[in-house]
């Protein structure tokens, strides 16, 4: 059967990989840079550490909201080719 919005399967598609990459980043910035690097020889914990725990923080979050919003998408396109099926 014919996709109906062919276009929204490849935003959601896109998007979703973007935000992979995203919380990846976000991965490195909260683990590494936030938690990792403060606790090395002749480093300590100072601001520039807690906005990068900050800033992982937030991208992790957001990057994981929107994957969410990108399988919802997903979802409702199936609800719909199920019920274009029962017609």
């Amino acid at each position: 059967m014919k996709d109906k919005f062919p276009n929204l399967n490849i935003i959601s598609a896109v998007l979703k990989v973007l935000c992979y990459i995203a919380l990846i980043v976000g991965l490195y910035y909260f683990i590494y840079e936030g938690i990792i690097e403060p606790i090395l020889p002749n480093h300590s914990f100072g601001p520039s550490d807690i906005l990068q725990l900050q800033i992982g923080g937030v991208i992790i979050f957001f990057s994981l909201l929107t994957i969410a919003f990108c399988e919802l998408i997903q979802v409702f396109i199936e609800i719909e080719k199920n019920t274009r099926l029962k017609e």
